[in-house]
């Protein structure tokens, strides 16, 4: 039984305070808060960075105790151990209690999957009488398909309280699919962009050069005339259009570069294969490129010299 499930976006925020510093601190000081029951730590597969999580020993106590997680342990002491060191939060006056670290959490997202992690406390539930925090979620871990124990964890929940209602039933698989499926959509959506931004640049590129190369037959026909082979038209006329591409591509390479830093940071879980989609791309617009210079400029090698004077 805990406050606030796992990965889902709700802010309890708590200000607090550390032995010797005065009420000025406090305003700089805020961390999350979560109100647990003993075994939740161990149910959502955390793992202690040292000490120790809650105990069935932790009960109601003028001297309670709390977990706090690494970034709270980093931030507040830095290159030592924060065990046996106390904190107070929520009453800060002379009548809130101190509260006793005795672990340290590695980082839990509990605010969501694409939100970076921060400071947080954990109490237990017999412990936070000293504020209106309330359980309001229930984990369940299980080795089985979550589906088949819906009806077994119903039926354990009404027999402690025939009269409880249960609502928002979901996996933990299904909260993150559902946190990233904006992002998902959004990738999904730019891939299919680039794929057509392709396209219209093989068909553009195409479209260029076969032209360029096409007003030049009355040029392929001079050369052909002073005795030019063909292989040598070809060979000319296609290292014209490879230089034009490649230099494009060197221009289109360093955007690109600075484009999947942009993504990595906007998009959750983004890594950009850049290496593999450059050396596709570039070979794909090569290849366009090639075949734009090489069919025109071989089909005007082909026509006869005085054909092409004349039509030029």
């Amino acid at each position: 039984m805990i406050q606030l499930l796992k990965l889902t976006v709700n802010d309890n925020f708590r200000f607090y305070l550390l032995p010797g510093q005065s009420r000025d601190r406090v305003s700089e000081q805020i961390a999350l808060t979560r109100v647990v029951s003993h075994g939740y730590l161990e149910t959502v597969g955390a793992r202690p960075r040292e000490g120790r999580f809650f105990e069935a020993s932790d009960q109601k106590s003028q001297s309670p105790v709390v977990v706090v997680n690494e970034s709270f342990a980093n931030r507040n002491y830095p290159g030592r151990s924060p065990l046996g060191e106390r904190l107070r939060f929520e009453r800060l006056n002379e009548d809130g209690y101190w509260y006793t670290i005795v672990g340290v959490v590695q980082e839990i997202r509990d605010r969501g999957v694409a939100e970076d992690p921060r400071p947080a406390i954990y109490r237990v539930h017999e412990q936070a009488d000293q504020t209106n925090d309330w359980p309001s979620g229930i984990v369940v871990r299980t080795a089985v398909e979550p589906a088949s124990i819906l009806s077994a964890v119903r039926h354990a929940i009404w027999s402690v309280d025939k009269n409880q209602p249960l609502a928002r039933i979901r996996t933990m698989e299904d909260i993150v699919a559902r946190q990233l499926s904006t992002p998902t959509q959004s990738t999904a959506l730019l891939g299919a962009f680039a794929v057509l931004a392709l396209l219209l640049a093989s068909v553009g590129l195409y479209g260029v050069l076969s032209y360029a190369v096409m007003q030049r037959t009355n040029e392929i026909g001079v050369r052909m005339a002073l005795g030019a082979t063909s292989n040598g038209i070809l060979l000319s006329f296609g290292k014209r259009g490879l230089t034009l591409t490649l230099a494009g591509l060197v221009i289109g390479l360093v955007l690109a570069a600075i484009a999947s830093r942009l993504m990595t940071a906007l998009l959750y879980g983004s890594r950009p294969d850049y290496i593999p989609t450059v050396t596709v791309v570039s070979l794909v617009l090569l290849t366009v490129a090639a075949l734009a210079c090489l069919v025109p400029a071989r089909r005007s090698s082909r026509i006869d010299p005085v054909v092409a004077l004349r039509n030029g």
